[in-house]
């Protein structure tokens, strides 16, 4: 039987080559001119749009036959406009093309380069401003346009009238925050922050995916029509361009030696290296696929523009969303070639069908057995896994994890000489709790402790179960003051919660939490904890329910 079937699947590979034959033979060889296209950038020539560049100058566009022409950016011009008008096939937008799609106009987004947006609010060291709260009341100096949505959605996400914001329009220069006239500046964490290292100014930056917002930025757009009208040329330019890309990431000293050369010769190596370095780290091209975007989380900003008044109602995205070539209009001598080999196809099948139609039911059988068995497999590894990384009771992080985490989040503060703050969390006279009510009421105290720890923290930091009533809680780029307010939250949300349990029995508990920053002069991960575990020994010390700072 074994060797029925291995012969049979040669016969298979034969036909399947006769085809390919057959095919290569009907391809009659077309030689299309190069299709002109123009690149509108959002801004200066700069690493942000590196992708293109290297798309042009590695011969990825001329491969696909086209010829590119890259226009800068300026703040007299309006990208979307341009599109619009139909002066360029493409450009690359911000976030704020969602919102013309959904006024009517015909936007299309092709790919999201930043998976993390640069805009952030940025302010002066030695101010006393950490936090959103803080800026709601200050002067803000940024670039009035949709590009930056996300910048002031961030401040009716938490609750403040947007009209109610001391906005001026942005000078494209950091003069106004340097001479104080103005409190918070409209920054890209790829340009203005090195600025400042450069001049000495010591700096904060206040950023929008702390609080929950985080729009996709530097999409590539096109115009609905043009892409319609020009499908084949549309998908080579985006597949090109995402190559650029990828090269551009994969090569950063060749990228920035040859931008600074042919696109930016005003801006020194090391600026166009930091900017590289950050973009980097928006674009994610280690975790997610260059370019992705998810339908769910383009819906999620349209809700949040519907929220602020921006659009007055909500519509269907799949328009907004570039979903492939159309079909191609029929070719006649493509059909000839098509039906020609539909005739072989037919005849072959019917070869075979005649011989091996019992075989092939034996094979199918066989191949679902096999299909079943490795689903089988995947879910049992997945089932693993989660084991492996997850507190089963909590639903938290276990331990082994934590540590892991940690240490890369040491070495990432290390390498970038960012803030790292750890929490070490315990339940004030947890024993008592098991004595008097049982190891079930613990248990369902330990659940509901957990899902609070969750509630209070962002969507960057971390959260786990240490062991026992004891918990840990990582928070990356956190400096002292924002860390302190992040564990007073928490403490005053455990101290006010009502646990109840099973029996009906309501329970009020508190807990008691060692605060440590991360030195990376004299810091390793075991005397990172050791302090965070002695600031949570100071804290149960003086008296329970309070928090504890180890310097």
């Amino acid at each position: 039987m074994l060797n029925t079937c291995v012969s049979s699947v040669s016969r298979l590979r034969a036909a399947s080559l006769l085809l390919m034959l057959c095919g290569i033979l009907f391809t009659v060889p077309t030689n299309a001119s190069e299709t002109d296209i123009t690149l509108q950038l959002r801004w200066h020539h700069q690493f942000q749009f590196a992708g293109y560049y290297m798309a042009l100058e590695q011969g990825y566009y001329q491969q696909a036959g086209l010829k590119v022409h890259i226009i800068p950016g300026a703040p007299e011009i309006n990208v979307l406009q341009q599109l619009l008008q139909r002066e360029v096939q493409f450009a690359v937008s911000a976030s704020g093309a969602l919102l013309a799609y959904l006024e009517g106009k015909p936007v299309v987004a092709l790919a999201a380069i930043m998976q993390k947006s640069p805009s952030v609010w940025l302010v002066r060291g030695d101010s006393d401003i950490y936090t959103l709260q803080d800026l709601a009341s200050r002067r803000l100096e940024m670039t009035l346009s949709q590009e930056n949505t996300e910048l002031l959605a961030v401040f009716a996400k938490e609750g403040f009238a947007i009209n109610k914001l001391q906005l001026s329009s942005s000078s494209m220069k950091l003069d106004n925050l340097l001479s104080g006239k103005t409190d918070a500046f409209n920054a890209y964490l790829s340009n203005e922050p090195y600025l400042l290292q450069q001049m000495g100014m010591p700096y904060r930056v206040i950023q929008p995916t702390e609080y929950g917002v985080n729009f996709y930025q530097d999409i590539l757009v096109g115009h609905a029509d043009w892409l319609a009208q020009h499908p084949k040329q549309a998908e080579a330019f985006l597949q090109a361009s995402l190559q650029g890309w990828r090269f551009a990431l994969d090569n950063i000293d060749y990228s920035v030696a040859h931008i600074k050369q042919m696109y930016a010769p005003d801006k020194s190596s090391a600026h166009l290296h930091y900017e590289a370095e950050v973009l980097r780290t928006l674009v994610l091209p280690d975790l997610v696929e260059i370019g992705h975007m998810n339908p769910g989380r383009w819906q999620q900003i349209a809700r949040m523009y519907h929220a602020l008044g921006m659009v007055e109602q909500l519509k269907p995205l799949d328009k907004f969303l570039y979903s492939g070539p159309a079909e191609v209009v029929v070719d006649y001598k493509l059909l000839l070639q098509s039906v020609m080999l539909m005739l072989l196809v037919i005849a072959l099948l019917s070869f075979f069908t005649l011989r091996f139609r019992a075989l092939a039911q034996a094979l199918s059988a066989e191949i679902a057995r096999h299909a079943q068995t490795e689903q089988l497999l995947v879910e049992r590894n997945q089932e693993l896994l989660q084991l492996a990384s997850t507190d089963m009771l909590t639903g938290l992080v276990n331990r082994r994890v934590i540590i892991q985490q940690a240490q890369a989040e040491i070495r990432r503060a290390k390498r970038y000489q960012k803030d790292l703050a750890v929490l070490m969390l315990d339940i004030d006279h947890f024993k008592q709790i098991n004595d008097q009510h049982g190891h079930a009421a613990g248990d369902k105290v330990l659940i509901a402790f957990a899902e609070l720890c969750k509630q209070s923290i962002r969507d960057t930091d971390l959260a786990g179960r240490y062991g026992g009533e004891e918990f840990f809680i990582l928070l990356p780029e956190v400096d002292i003051k924002t860390a302190i307010m992040s564990a007073e939250r928490l403490r005053l949300a455990v101290a006010e919660h009502e646990f109840v349990l099973t029996s009906g029995d309501v329970l009020h508990i508190t807990c008691s939490i060692g605060i440590a920053m991360y030195m990376p002069l004299q810091d390793d991960l075991d005397k990172l904890l050791l302090r965070a575990d002695q600031a949570l020994y100071q804290a149960k010390h003086q008296g329970r329910n309070r928090c504890a700072v180890m310097q």
